[in-house]
């Protein structure tokens, strides 16, 4: 309860201090300050020199804006209140900090202090200081662009507020909602908080700004085409306002509303009879953005009147007003960029102090430990250097032997799998892929034999092909098999030699020309130079025939297969892509494990074995290379391998 009091004053003098320093004159809010700054110092009060430096940073910000002066006042009030433990103090000097760094719109920066002083104030119950900082958040990561925080926090403030029934935040929370989603073209959304605030002003009464929340919700209804609405708001607006006195830029503000209104049901006419009103209350209002806002609709209404005299004059006011107005905005920027390069200078001071702080911690910490511990430690020292020595001495031998040991073991569990793998392909092969040849075999021989004078000379044809097609089956996997099984037990020597790629993509062409004929497929060799390269000639021909002859089998009759090489790099990449059936993700993952078989019969019921691929995967990596496939269902396959030149 004694914390809370503390920063109930605390947050009494800020907030008081604020708006003395807007309703009084520098020079007043300057008198005598830096001799009651001298003077804490003097008398060493450090709590009052922390105090007076605020004071005077506040004073340099939001009056002087001598942003210069302001921060090595701020970094002197948080080098007493850190030194000192004043952690309620420390929560005011990080919102001024934060209030220099909101000057020159520098919210990344600023937002580390809000940070700081959230964290702190969680060790007390004062809500009116945590509303303050959740507002300022929710501000400061809409400026940085981070909407889904800032509408978080501005949430958070909402349900507060409607659970501790305060209907002034809880309308300015709806407002800084609706305008967020007003700003990302959530209209809806926009347009529920802006009556969640009507609501509420005028449940408490405060006509000027149920006037203001009319007008907005009007300005919505406007954009969404909702004119009758619109136009409905807009006048209830009026009525409220017309019995308010000093209220002349509100009143402007929704005459000027009505006016695009009229704009927007094509009535010009009407338009200017509301401008004209709105511009002499601009006017009287001496707020120069109403009045340039004023001056761009009758510059459009005007010129919707085919008047073009009046439409240019206007527009010549809006520019000369804009002009004079984006002046005073870039010198308002320059001034920014100044001091924000000025403050920026001084930012490595608040570094140091950071990690002063941090590593003060760390020293009183360690020196605790070491208070602590210091008895137990002189006279255990000895024996448990003694120990820890040994075990240190045991442990490192032990972690030899074990780390020998599991590598071992590990090589040794590594051969006995791949060991396995081989074994299990051989007999998968041996079981499966020779049984279908070979019954197809004795099928058609035993039809040859037992019934040849039954047959017609064209089934003994049919046959004879049939037989040819299983026994170029069976050659082609005996080879695949007996090319891998060499590989597997080191009898093949790859040796690199110099071959011309293209000339071997030709000769892999001619060679399963006829077998692409028989499919109506044209094959393609893009390449028309020659592509040296390096490598193992007869382990690449037959990496090509097994892509190539695949090609064939999963395309389509009439389809297309196209073969080429291409240079990236310090590599030859050797491509053939197909516009056959393709595969899916799961089965192009697949087809070159060893411990997976995967067969697919192509698109004339062609038997594969699965282990083709296997074996150009070997016969690549032996080279230097890598194999890889790209393909999409239905839409065709491409089998690309390298070759290091």
């Amino acid at each position: 309860m004694a914390q809370n009091s503390q920063i109930a004053t605390e947050w009494e003098w800020f907030t008081n201090y604020i708006e003395e320093i807007e309703n009084n004159t520098a020079e007043d809010l300057l008198i005598n300050k830096e001799e009651k700054l001298q003077a804490a110092k003097d008398i060493e009060n450090k709590e009052l020199e922390s105090k007076i430096a605020k004071e005077l940073a506040l004073i340099h910000i939001y009056k002087t804006n001598n942003l210069e002066e302001a921060m090595p006042l701020l970094i002197r009030a948080m080098e007493i209140d850190e030194a000192s433990e004043d952690e309620i103090s420390l929560i005011f000097t990080y919102l001024g900090f934060y209030s220099l760094f909101e000057k020159v719109e520098d919210y990344y920066y600023g937002k580390e202090f809000l940070n700081k002083a959230s964290t702190l104030l969680r060790n007390y119950n004062f809500p009116p200081v945590r509303i303050f900082i959740n507002q300022k958040l929710g501000y400061s990561y809409w400026s940085t662009g981070e909407t889904g925080k800032s509408i978080e926090e501005h949430q958070n403030i909402l349900q507060y507020a409607q659970k501790e029934r305060i209907p002034k935040v809880e309308a300015k929370a709806n407002t800084d909602l609706a305008n967020i989603y007003k700003d990302i073209s959530s209209l809806d959304k926009a347009l529920e908080h802006y009556k969640n605030t009507l609501s509420i002003y005028r449940r408490i009464k405060s006509p000027v700004e149920e006037a203001k929340c009319l007008n907005e919700i009007g300005d919505l209804y406007l954009i969404r085409n909702d004119s009758k609405r619109a136009y409905e708001n807009y006048i209830v607006a009026l009525d409220i306002l017309n019995d308010l006195s000093n209220v002349e830029a509100n009143r402007a503000s929704v005459y000027n509303s009505v006016a695009n209104y009229y704009l927007k049901e094509n009535n010009p006419g009407k338009a200017v009879e509301n401008l004209a009103i709105s511009n002499r209350l601009a006017q009287k209002s001496q707020n120069q953005l109403l009045i340039q806002e004023t001056y761009s609709i009758l510059s459009k209404a005007y010129k919707k009147l085919n008047d073009y005299q009046k439409a240019l004059e206007y527009s010549e006011l809006y520019k000369a007003l804009d002009d004079f107005l984006q002046k005073e905005k870039n010198d308002r920027n320059i001034l920014k960029i100044q001091s924000r390069y000025t403050i920026t200078q001084k930012q490595n001071q608040i570094d140091q102090l950071e990690l002063n702080k941090i590593q003060k911690e760390f020293e009183l910490e360690e020196e605790r430990k070491f208070k602590n511990f210091l008895a137990i430690m002189v006279v255990l020292a000895a024996i448990i250097m003694i120990l820890i020595f040994i075990l240190f001495i045991s442990q490192r031998r032990s972690n030899a032997k074990l780390k020998t040991a599991n590598e071992k073991v590990k090589t040794q569990n590594q051969e006995l799998e791949d060991l396995n793998n081989t074994k299990d392909k051989f007999f998968s092969i041996i079981s499966h892929d020779l049984k279908g040849p070979l019954n197809s075999l004795t099928s058609f021989s035993g039809l040859l034999m037992n019934h040849t004078s039954s047959l017609s000379t064209e089934e003994i044809q049919m046959l004879a092909k049939d037989l040819d097609k299983s026994l170029k089956n069976l050659f082609a996997l005996l080879e695949n098999l007996l090319q891998w099984s060499r590989s597997q037990t080191g009898n093949i020597e790859f040796k690199a030699e110099e071959i011309d790629l293209t000339e071997m993509l030709n000769e892999n062409k001619k060679l399963l020309e006829k077998q692409a004929d028989n499919k109506n497929i044209q094959i393609e060799v893009k390449n028309t130079k020659s592509v040296k390269a390096k490598a193992h000639p007869n382990s690449i021909t037959t990496v090509i025939r097994n892509l190539l002859s695949n090609a064939i089998k999963f395309t389509e009759d009439g389809g297309q297969i196209k073969m080429g090489v291409v240079e990236e790099g310090n590599q030859f990449v050797v491509k053939i892509a197909d516009n056959g059936v393709g595969m899916p993700k799961e089965v192009a993952s697949k087809i070159f494990r060893l411990d997976t078989k995967h067969s697919t019969q192509g698109t004339a019921k062609e038997k594969g074995t699965g282990l083709g691929l296997i074996l150009c995967k070997e016969f690549v990596e032996k080279n230097g290379g890598q194999i890889w496939v790209k393909s999409e269902e239905g839409k065709g396959t491409i089998f690309s391998f390298s070759i290091p030149k």
